[in-house]
Formats: structure tokens, C-alpha cells, sequence
């Protein structure tokens, strides 16, 4: 009979273990499952993107409705003449609020730029940093597990620094400078919506501005698909920025357009 005892305490102390591990284990399972939609709550969260934009640029100058010039420039023309880029998103939010930056900054040198007139080209160059910065604040206006949908307000900022040098037997014949900051007032939307109730997700961006400075419209969005994972997300999309200016009767546009990936770190 004691014995009997014996096995039936072991074998409920068995059960016992067993029906504990797999409920930790449901639960770690849990904890660790990727979020395709996030969670409003009253808890600080964040996450880190650093993306690739495969860039391309259409610009062209009119003036009186007519173009005066016009300008195409592919990607593999862009790395050729970049020096340093980055490209980054962050993001914090807490409850409802939250913040964003978009930060992108480029640097390219271009050499043989063509002197007008009968000059030897000795070593002319061309170089321009190009910097476009879009911060919002942002609500929460509607969160599901298969929507997440928020409303921006900020600005972006247009910083445009750019130098051409002519040399004739290594002095310089000629040196323009232009230095441009514009920032614009910027409303939009952002959010993803799940994709039949698995870790994949269709994530999207839209917003509008201008008038700051000579700017009269400016316009940025993308559209994708990701995946999420315990740790963040991996994205493709297709993003376009616009701008429209306007100064003294000539009115310029600048189209950049491409695919880009990212991967978010959350924190």
C-alpha cells in the first residue's frame, strides 16, 4: 500500500511538472511570436530603421510654361558620384502620441563638368550635399490586430548645399555656390494592415505640404509589403518624394522615385 502511495504522489508530481513546462513553454511562445500589427499601451516602445533606397531623379525647370531644361538621373549614376550617404527612420511612441524623424543625406562629387567657352577642362568638379528631413508628431487613430492607422503633423526640411568649379592649369576660372533651406508644413498618414491574419502586413505612408519658402507643393508616400519577426520587421516598398517650387516666375520640379528595403529594430 505504501508503495502505492509512493507511485501515485510521483506520478501526480509528473503531471504536475508536465502541465507546468508546457504552459511556460505556451507562454514563452507567446511572448515571442512577431507582431505584424503594433499594440497601442500606456508602455514606452521604439524601433530603429535603417533602409536602401534605390533612387532615381527626374527634375526640369519651366518658366512661362515652357521647359527650359530637364534632367534624368538613374541610381547606378547616383553611386557612381556618391561620397557618403544614410538613410534612417525613428520612432518612439507612448499610448496614443508618438514621434517620427525620416532622415536622408546624401553627398555626391561629379568631375568634368564642362566650362562654357574655347577653356581646357583641368580638373572641374561639381560636388552638392543634399539633405531631406521629415519630423511629425503623430495619433493613433485606430488600432486592431489587422489595422494600425495614425494621423502626422510636422515638417520637412529641404537642405540643398552645392558648389561647380572650373580650373585652367589648377586655378580656378570660375566658382558658383548655391545654399538652399526650405522648410514646409507637412500633414499625412501612416499605418499597415495585416495580411490574412499571418506575420505578413501591407505597410503605407502618404502626406502633403508646402509653403515655406518658394516651396508650393510637397508630397511623399510609399507602399509595400513586410514581414515581421520576433525581433522587427523587413520591408519593400516603393517610395516617391516630390517637390514643386516656384521663385520669380520659374517654377521647378524634382522627382525622386525608387524601391527601398529596411529593417526595423524595436526596442
Amino acid at each position: 500500500m505504501r508503495n502505492a502511495r509512493y507511485f501515485k504522489n510521483a506520478l501526480a508530481l509528473c503531471l504536475v511538472t508536465m502541465t507546468s513546462g508546457v504552459g511556460v513553454a505556451a507562454w514563452a511562445d507567446e511572448i515571442k511570436k512577431p507582431v505584424a500589427i503594433p499594440q497601442v499601451s500606456n508602455d514606452w516602445r521604439g524601433s530603429i530603421t535603417p533602409y536602401l533606397w534605390a533612387l532615381n531623379v527626374n527634375g526640369s525647370v519651366y518658366h512661362g510654361g515652357n521647359e527650359l531644361v530637364s534632367a534624368n538621373i538613374d541610381t547606378s549614376s547616383l553611386l557612381s558620384t556618391l561620397n557618403m550617404g544614410a538613410m534612417l527612420i525613428g520612432e518612439v511612441h507612448k499610448g496614443n502620441w508618438g514621434l517620427s524623424a525620416d532622415l536622408m543625406y546624401a553627398d555626391i562629387t561629379k568631375t568634368s563638368s564642362h566650362p562654357v567657352g574655347n577653356y581646357v577642362d583641368l580638373g572641374s568638379k561639381t560636388s552638392l550635399s543634399l539633405g531631406i528631413y521629415t519630423v511629425t508628431a503623430s495619433y493613433t487613430l485606430h488600432n486592431s490586430k489587422d489595422v494600425y492607422l495614425d494621423a502626422l503633423l510636422g515638417a520637412r526640411v529641404l537642405n540643398n548645399n552645392g558648389s561647380t568649379s572650373f580650373n585652367v592649369d589648377g586655378y580656378p576660372l570660375l566658382r558658383k555656390n548655391i545654399n538652399t533651406t526650405v522648410t514646409d508644413p507637412v500633414v499625412g498618414v501612416k499605418g499597415r494592415f495585416r495580411i490574412s491574419d499571418s506575420e505578413y502586413f501591407v505597410p503605407f505612408y502618404v502626406d502633403v505640404g508646402g509653403g515655406g519658402g518658394n516651396t508650393q507643393v510637397t508630397t511623399q508616400a510609399y507602399l509595400g509589403v513586410g514581414r515581421a519577426f520576433d525581433w522587427g520587421d523587413v520591408e519593400l516598398v516603393v517610395k516617391n518624394l516630390y517637390y514643386k517650387q516656384k521663385n520669380q516666375g520659374v517654377t521647378t520640379n524634382l522627382d525622386l522615385f525608387g524601391a527601398g528595403v529596411g529593417v526595423t529594430f524595436k526596442f
